[in-house]
């Protein structure tokens, strides 16, 4: 297969990493460049030829996720797409719920399960009606949050990770997967030549998992504990590149050894590397990567409303593999369903981060959860940037 260009990916995500987009307009142009949420009431794939039907439900999502290709099962059933509502930000998501609106089907992230629970914004999942949740592998049925006292409120749908890339030629220690640590990020024999995460969550993640504390409820003696670590690595920094790009473009020159970024990076290092002869490994911690995922959640209105069976369709026709594999294959995202995988062969799922053996790959890895306190994360990581 060949490989996509990702001049769009990278342009999005540099504004991604400035704080002007989220993690999933990276994925699709849109009219949310710096926006709140946005509120189009129509249809994704089809907002040009459809308008907005009540007969159908209401998916509350990212941007992105209305592509055709995510609802075939769907259209194929009902003969269109559902209606949709796009917002910029889970923050965004939660704030509009909470102030009464209420769609029918949900699409949050791990970290933000615990929150929409808790007030009230998830409705049961019934995953008989979900003719593909047995190819769901069981690594993402597990995923924290996902069951509350035997109720499945979540199911998983793309995932990602945020790990190392190294430049093995430079520093051949770390080409054995066994060696590949966190660690790396602390040795001072690549001084200058490394960059840890500019993201205060990710920073104080990393520094828990190199102490052995559990990084989702840190206590305020755990995270001085990985605040003192973290002064210790800031000067190693060649610097900390907010943009995708010059990440990509640093570690290609060999002007970073080591650098922490999500498996996007991969691909375009793989771009860098033809013809060159540099060497590079997308790193397996022992210590754990850290995994996002997300997925669809059913809000009690679709109960309320009677699209309690189509909210259901929804959710399938995401979690199918045929989802599955335009998500793997244009969007460099891993997938859920394990069937998915099928038609993409290893080298190309390696060259962007991924591998058909997902759960042994996923065996080590942290699932990013909801941070203790994470305002003082930030406020913490900013002081230290300073040089406090």
């Amino acid at each position: 297969m060949t490989l996509k260009p990702l001049m769009e990916t990278t342009r999005f995500h540099d504004l991604l990493c400035d704080g002007k987009l989220t993690r999933r307009d990276t994925h699709r142009v849109m009219a949310t460049y710096g926006i709140g949420t946005l509120t189009v009431h129509t249809l994704g794939g089809s907002a040009l030829a459809q308008e907005a039907d009540d007969d159908h439900p209401i998916f509350f999502t990212w941007g992105g996720y209305d592509e055709p290709e995510f609802m075939v099962h769907y259209t194929a059933k009902y003969g269109r797409e559902p209606n949709y509502n796009f917002f910029a930000s889970e923050d965004e998501a939660f704030a509009k719920m909470w102030g009464g609106y209420e769609p029918h089907v949900t699409y949050p992230c791990g970290p933000s399960l615990k929150l929409w629970y808790d007030a009230g914004l998830l409705a049961p999942i019934e995953t008989d009606r979900l003719s593909n949740w047995p190819d769901v592998m069981q690594v993402f049925k597990d995923v924290p949050h996902s069951v509350v006292d035997g109720v499945r409120l979540y199911v998983p749908e793309d995932w990602g990770q945020t790990s190392m890339v190294i430049r093995t030629d430079l520093a051949p220690e770390y080409a054995d997967p066994a060696n590949q640590t966190w660690e790396a990020l602390w040795n001072e024999k690549y001084s200058g030549r490394l960059s840890i995460s500019n993201h205060a969550y990710e920073a104080f993640a990393i520094a828990a998992l190199v102490l052995g504390i559990t990084p989702w409820n840190m206590n305020e003696a755990e995270r001085i504990q990985c605040e003192d670590l973290l002064r210790k690595q800031m000067p190693l920094n060649r610097g900390l590149e907010s943009s995708f790009t010059e990440r990509g473009q640093a570690v290609a020159a060999g002007e970073l050894i080591i650098a922490v970024s999500d498996n996007g990076l991969v691909a375009e290092l793989a771009a860098h590397a033809e013809g060159t002869g540099f060497e590079f490994a997308w790193a397996t911690p022992r210590e754990g990567a850290l995994t996002w995922h997300c997925g669809l959640c059913i809000h009690p209105a679709a109960i309320k409303d009677g699209f309690y069976e189509k909210a259901h369709e929804i959710i399938d026709s995401f979690i199918s593999p045929e989802a599955g594999a335009y998500e793997i294959g244009n969007w460099y995202y891993g997938h859920s369903n394990v069937k998915s995988y099928e038609g993409f062969d290893e080298e190309f799922l390696n060259s962007i981060g991924q591998t058909s053996k997902v759960e042994e790959f996923l065996a080590t890895a942290q699932f990013q959860q909801t941070m203790n306190e994470p305002e003082v994360l930030a406020n913490r990581w900013e002081e230290l940037k300073a040089g406090f």
